[in-house]
């Protein structure tokens, strides 16, 4: 198993008014985004965001194939949870609200809240309704975790829009599951007062390629009983590996443009 390096955080922020209370025992997620990886040229120019260009000196079979490339650089989502509606006192397993995969927050016990949510890091459309909230020192050392389908994705990317009270889990962790045991992906540290992204790149590893994988969020350092952390619009992405047959379409393009500028 190849073991997957330390990631690379990204993070953007909003200021936004808190007007949360808390609703029950809580409950955290989050969301995320992904962004082009590319694009692929051959004088008849595919490029990222999938919009064919330039000279087609490529037949009809190498036009498609090549949009095929086109629409696998770009970032798409393999699995979001907007966490609108999420309440731990009824359920504490939230399903993908775009895509195949639950997020599971059981781990974060009596910890576990509803807050004010943001638009920030939302799928397109979307609506600022409930944030899952870790709230207090019983949520020091807790975990939720995100299990979700990689079938046909590689370069995946986690993101997430998040933000604490003063007194809220400073020291958190993402880790990833290796098939043997949870290794660290990344650390974050979320803002006070104010939501932001987090970006966490996840490096290449053998189990994104496995069609199955598993993330868990592990927090700690709350120094009160009313400090928060906050989680909302949870996704991973990911860049579309094209299936086998368009890449024989490519080959096969690639012969006809040759012989067509002999």
């Amino acid at each position: 198993m190849t073991g997957m390096s330390h990631a690379a955080i990204g993070r953007s922020g909003a200021d936004e008014g808190d007007r949360g209370a808390v609703r029950g025992r809580g409950a955290v997620q989050d969301r995320g985004a992904v962004q082009d990886r590319g694009a692929v040229r051959d004088r008849g120019a595919v490029q990222s965001r999938g919009a064919a260009r330039g000279h087609a000196h490529i037949g009809g079979a190498g036009v498609l194939a090549a949009l095929a490339i086109a629409v696998g650089a770009n970032g798409a989502v393999v699995a979001a949870w907007n966490l609108n509606g999420v309440d731990p006192l009824q359920n504490t397993v939230f399903g993908a609200t775009t895509g195949a995969g639950t997020l599971d927050f059981s781990g974060l016990g009596a910890s576990a809240s509803t807050l004010q949510g943001t638009v920030l890091g939302a799928q397109k459309g979307e609506l600022a309704g409930e944030a899952l909230a870790v709230v207090g020192t019983l949520g020091n050392g807790t975990s939720m975790r995100l299990d979700f389908e990689t079938f046909g994705y590689r370069d995946l990317t986690l993101s997430f829009a998040t933000r604490r009270s003063a007194t809220g889990a400073s020291a958190n962790r993402i880790e990833y599951w290796s098939g043997f045991t949870w290794l660290t992906a990344a650390e974050f540290t979320s803002n006070a007062t104010t939501w932001e992204v987090v970006t966490v790149k996840l490096a290449s590893a053998d189990f994104l390629e496995k069609g199955y994988a598993s993330l868990r969020f592990v927090l700690d350092g709350a120094t009160s009983s009313s400090g928060s952390l906050r989680f909302d619009n949870i996704s991973v992405t990911g860049s579309a590996v094209p299936a086998p047959g368009a890449l024989a379409l490519i080959g096969l393009a690639g012969c006809a443009a040759r012989r067509r500028r002999r």
